[in-house]
């Protein structure tokens, strides 16, 4: 996007923006005619939410990408609260033009809807692309109070993100009801603006949890500019998980993996899916498909990457 132009109040000059109003389209299109007129170079409207998540991944010729998404915002278009929030939207991103440092190490973020959700999918990565001298932040959305108390909970994720080797971002969206909308979006993208991740792992769409849906489909359009996003894989996934890559694991990964998940004391009680035995056969079971005696899965969604330019994913 084009710096503002002097005595520009709104801010929106030159700016490629994606609106989405699913509940009234004719509001959806004086919406548009509004941020138009306030200066917007390019105002692409959608009415669902499977269009605003494919066009926010592959956006149309005219706009070579989007300076923000605005999702369901039931505003007219003579509602200056319109111009207002896409406004703030706007100034809250990383400005493209400022110099970046080039950077030696392997940035990942690994999102996730609730705390222990990236130890059961991904502990065993994550503690070893960390080992590897990667970055890995984990992003967590919420602080899990449908599972129990969100301050016990916290304490377990930070603990166990410190036994995985890896840095712990806490948001606080309500368990139990996080959207795929665009405060979602932008909550994920404070995080991607500040690591700039080269991998992104998160929940599949293929899951029971509606939590999980929602957080799968608001991480590629918050990471849209990532060349490597893939799922790994929930305890609620379904038999629809598809996973096409495999990171083997080492023991110590294994191990690491279970210290994390054992930090998360107060679901061990309740959670059949947290009993040691399953979580090493499953990790096990998924070695075979790998060069490793351990592995765990992943859904391979985005790869913009040449090749070779990661280590290799089976090793």
């Amino acid at each position: 996007m084009h710096p503002p132009a002097r005595g520009d109040p709104s801010g929106l000059s030159g700016a490629h923006i994606l609106l989405a109003d699913r509940d009234d389209e004719g509001a959806g299109t004086a919406a548009a005619d509004a941020l138009r007129a306030q200066g917007a170079a390019c105002v692409h409207t959608v009415g669902s939410p499977e269009a605003f998540f494919e066009v926010g991944e592959q956006p149309p010729p005219s706009a070579p990408d989007w300076d923000v998404a605005v999702w369901d915002t039931g505003l007219t278009g003579s509602d200056d609260g319109l111009v207002a929030a896409v406004t703030r939207a706007l100034r809250e991103r990383p400005d493209p033009a400022e110099t970046v440092e080039p950077r030696s190490r392997i940035h990942m973020l690994v999102v996730d809807a609730h705390p222990d959700d990236v130890e059961i999918g991904a502990g065993g990565t994550i503690h070893r692309r960390a080992d590897e001298g990667w970055d890995v932040t984990i992003l967590t959305l919420s602080h899990g109070a449908g599972g129990g108390d969100p301050d016990e909970r916290r304490g377990e994720a930070y603990r166990a993100a410190r036994a995985m080797g890896a840095r712990l971002v806490m948001e606080d969206l309500s368990d139990g009801s996080i959207s795929d909308d665009s405060h979602t979006v932008r909550t994920i993208e404070r995080t991607v603006a500040e690591t700039r991740p080269d991998v992104v792992l998160v929940h599949s769409d293929s899951d029971t949890h509606q939590d999980h849906r929602a957080v799968h489909r608001a991480t590629p359009v918050a990471c849209r500019r990532v060349p490597r996003v893939a799922c790994y894989q929930s305890p609620s996934a379904t038999v629809a998980y598809r996973p096409n890559r495999f990171v083997g694991l080492r023991a110590s990964d294994l191990e690491a993996k279970l210290s994390a998940i054992n930090e998360h004391h107060s679901q061990a009680a309740s959670r059949w899916y947290l009993e040691e035995d399953l979580l090493r056969s499953t990790a096990r079971y998924w070695g075979r498909f790998s060069q490793a005696r351990y592995a765990e899965p992943l859904e391979v969604i985005r790869d913009a990457t040449p090749i070779g330019y990661f280590p290799a994913d089976h090793d």
